[in-house]
């Protein structure tokens, strides 16, 4: 801390990160740094600790005279203080005291940069004479502005807390999964509110009747103007009317013994037949449904083969009728082809270099467009990436910022009528809108 070119970036690290070259970060924000250091930094682990142990809060005259007239005791106490030696104490009391296991204590990661640990006898042999590339995806950044911004955190019409999934009705306007508030949101393109429903219930507390949420993350609309919502933590999806008239649902918390035995699903999006698809988030599976909820078919277990996943969440259909599943923790995007027996059959796939980490908050959204780019959220990378339909990368924005041109958390996407992205800036609790270049 007291070196003089400090830089204390706390909570909201941004790309510019990369010109250090020694990043020091504690275990709560790992997420937020893999995606910066990407392939260009070294990474070592340490435990950190910053105080002793703390067995002498609450003590009583029982405890000190119970530490004076056992032997062991005062001997464990003596090696404390003379040699700062807890071996005898943790025998005493009947814990492991050894420096890996020691509490209070967290871990924390010293990364350098790799030009650096080259140098470094036992790390390499001498200096880097190539370039090292943090991210593949580098000179394919591009500046971008949102047309649009609403949103400001609160629980009033056209406020925010945390939202996450964002879809686009035929008609222009769009509804928001506006998860932490427990409702959705139908918003206007300018964000004027026109209908807003649901509350908060946990069906493992109690009822939950249709129309109540506990965190809603996925949100598609059918041809006939339906609205569907992944009811995450109710384990369910639940269908409306386009103004929120709750007409049916189906779902409960399983582990795929049945079609509707969900353990926290994501997203959902609509085909053309009406068919309803469901990524089981949980349960590493896909699931498709009827629109009512009538179960047709399922693929997916736990894996890294093609056709296996490891916490799918965002999905998205393109003109042709293929299938996209955000692979999180493979990071890699699947693609799946109609098997013309109601299901689909992998074909395809592509690796992310990003979705670091495994936190509540890496849960990346897709989406895709009539010239068949797919769309892709990096949520603690805190940018959007554009790819061709064979995982070739057009470019990307973002980076951390509270104005127009990045994100603090990014959330859901969804493509619009005219082609314009709009997107859900879950850390800054807001929706915004991009028209590209």
């Amino acid at each position: 801390r007291n070196y003089p070119n400090t830089n204390y970036y706390a909570t909201n690290p941004t790309r510019d990160l990369r010109d250090s070259p020694v990043i020091i970060v504690g275990s709560e924000n790992y997420g937020k740094i893999e995606p910066i250091v990407g392939q260009a930094f070294d990474s070592f682990e340490y435990t950190r600790m910053w105080w002793p142990n703390q067995d002498y809060y609450n003590l009583t005259w029982e405890r000190i005279w119970n530490a004076i007239t056992n032997p062991a005791m005062r001997s464990a106490l003596f090696q404390i203080w003379l040699n700062r030696d807890f071996t005898e104490y943790g025998e005493v009391v009947g814990r492991d005291m050894s420096l890996p296991k020691w509490q209070p204590a967290e871990l924390m990661r010293m990364y350098i940069r790799k030009d650096i640990t080259s140098q470094i006898w036992n790390y390499g042999v001498g200096p880097s004479t190539e370039e090292i590339v943090a991210d593949p995806y580098e000179g394919t950044e591009v500046l971008l502005n949102a047309d649009i911004v609403f949103g400001v955190p609160g629980s009033e019409a056209g406020q925010f807390q945390r939202p996450r999934g964002v879809v686009a009705a035929p008609d222009g306007t769009i509804y928001v999964a506006d998860t932490d508030n427990h409702r959705i949101q139908h918003l206007d393109r300018d964000g004027t509110p026109l209908h807003e429903w649901g509350s908060f219930a946990d069906l493992a507390s109690g009822p939950a009747p249709g129309g109540t949420f506990y965190e809603p993350w996925g949100i598609a609309v059918g041809s006939d103007g339906s609205v569907y919502v992944a009811d995450t933590w109710n384990h369910r999806i639940q269908k409306f009317t386009a103004e929120g008239e709750f007409l049916t649902m189906w779902g409960y918390f399983g582990q795929a013994e049945q079609f509707d035995g969900f353990w926290g699903p994501r997203d959902v999006v609509v085909d053309a037949e009406g068919r309803v698809i469901v990524s089981d988030t949980g349960n590493k599976r896909i699931v498709i449904f009827g629109p009512n909820g009538e179960g047709i078919t399922e693929f997916g277990e736990e894996g890294y083969e093609p056709g296996q996943f490891y916490e799918p969440v965002g999905l998205a259909l393109d003109a042709e009728g293929i299938l996209y599943v955000a692979d999180t923790w493979n990071q890699r995007i699947q693609a799946f082809e109609p098997d013309g027996a109601g299901g689909f059959s992998p074909f395809d796939s592509w690796d992310i270099y990003g979705w670091y980490g495994q936190s509540l908050d890496n849960k990346p959204f897709l989406a895709a467009d009539d010239q068949t780019h797919i769309f892709a959220t990096d949520p603690e990378g805190v940018r959007v990436l554009e790819f061709t339909n064979e995982g070739e990368i057009v470019r990307y924005w973002g980076d951390y910022s509270v104005g127009s041109d990045g994100f603090a958390l990014v959330g859901g996407i969804a493509i619009d009528p005219l082609g314009g992205v709009w997107i859900a800036d879950t850390g800054n609790n807001r929706i915004m809108h991009f028209d590209l270049p």
